[in-house]
């Protein structure tokens, strides 16, 4: 029994000794492998340099478009280059030999051009307001003509003359000259503002005469009589003297001048009235 017991202990012993070697060596087997996996920290970032490089490195075949040109933002230098063309080609087609060719004539100028020069001479404010009374004059006449001669329903008539006879030979004239009278004499402003809207009445009749929706030669001949009468009771505002100056110098005008000439506007103006000259697009 004894000699039992004795070789039990042993054995168990011998498995106690030998399980910590067993386990010992295990850990060593894994710590190997781990170690063995691992690689060097120094060969890692030669290898991610080389990964990067190649991704970052053109390939062969692939075909690498440059970008575009913004159409919207050319350079500065084409841009002026472009203006300096557009500049040049311009100048030779307003050139002066083509403006010689193609502008009229001095004497074909409107009456009513220069609207926001004033004329700056009184007397020949008044000289001009002298004349416009005549143009009155004459529009009311033609009016009187062709209310008898041009019987609707069709109005066979050039019913557009007495639009441009109102604007370029009335409206644009006194616009012109009121005003000087006013300031150089202290006439009252409030009733030359009442004769230029009376003439502009008086437009915007003759306008829809010549549309011929209704053709009305009654209101504009009112309006227009009003238009002088209001005239003959503004220049009673201006000192006599003055006034007689200033008839005076439109009774010196020679009508007989082709009324196409050149010459100072109350002039043109009696002449375009004495030899009956008809407008067109507003000259005349």
């Amino acid at each position: 029994m004894l000699a039992v017991a004795d070789a039990q202990v042993a054995a168990s012993s011998s498995r106690a000794a030998g399980s910590p070697r067993r386990r010992v060596s295990k850990r060593d087997a894994s710590r190997d492998f781990a170690s063995s996996a691992r690689v060097p920290r120094a060969a890692t970032g030669r290898r991610r340099a080389l990964v990067r490089a190649s991704s970052e490195a053109p390939r062969a075949d692939v075909t690498i478009i440059p970008p575009r040109a913004s159409k919207t933002t050319p350079p500065a230098r084409s841009r002026r280059d472009a203006l300096g063309r557009i500049a040049v080609s311009l100048a030779g087609f307003f050139s002066a030999e083509s403006i010689a060719a193609t502008a009229p004539p001095a004497s074909f100028a409107m009456f009513n051009k220069d609207l926001d020069v004033p004329i700056e001479d009184p007397i020949q404010a008044i000289a001009v307001v002298y004349a416009v009374r005549a143009c009155i004059g004459d529009v009311l006449s033609q009016m009187e003509l062709f209310s008898t001669t041009c019987p609707a329903p069709t109005f066979p008539c050039d019913l557009s003359q007495l639009n441009t006879k109102a604007s370029t030979r009335i409206s644009g004239p006194l616009a012109r000259a009121l005003p000087t009278l006013s300031e150089a004499y202290g006439a009252d402003p409030y009733a030359v503002q009442d004769i230029l809207q009376s003439v502009t009445q008086t437009e915007s009749m003759l306008k829809s005469n010549n549309a011929r929706v209704k053709v009305d030669f009654e209101g504009p001949r009112t309006f227009l009589e009003l238009v002088d009468s209001s005239i003959v009771a503004f220049l009673e505002e201006v000192p006599a003297d003055k006034v007689a100056e200033g008839k005076s110098l439109f009774d010196a005008c020679d009508l007989d001048v082709d009324a196409t000439a050149p010459g100072s506007l109350e002039c043109r103006l009696g002449r375009a009235v004495a030899q009956n000259a008809r407008p067109s697009g507003g000259i005349g």
